[in-house]
């Protein structure tokens, strides 16, 4: 399960909290959200505080968003090493 709220929002900014498991059948849920405001130009920050786990292709997805300029905050120490070498090692 995935939940994606909106926790605060201004003019060309917006924060999004994540929460649960990033997994193939909810990578598209959260690549769309995002996708939206970076559209329209807007920043997007991902809290991953409450993220328990990201498969590949969650991380996958993950590393185009931060590629586009998304920014991920609070991410736990399982979650940033499975973010963290872009080769998979």
């Amino acid at each position: 399960m995935l939940r994606i709220s909106r926790t605060a929002e201004s003019p060309g900014h917006v924060a999004l909290k994540v929460e649960g498991v990033l997994v193939a059948e909810w990578v598209p849920l959260l690549e769309a959200e995002c996708a939206c405001h970076l559209d329209s130009r807007t920043r997007v920050e991902l809290d991953f505080g409450d993220v328990g786990f990201i498969d590949q292709q969650g991380v996958k997805m993950v590393r185009r968003l931060v590629a586009r300029g998304v920014t991920i905050v609070r991410p736990k120490a399982l979650v940033q090493e499975l973010l963290g070498e872009p080769d998979g090692r």
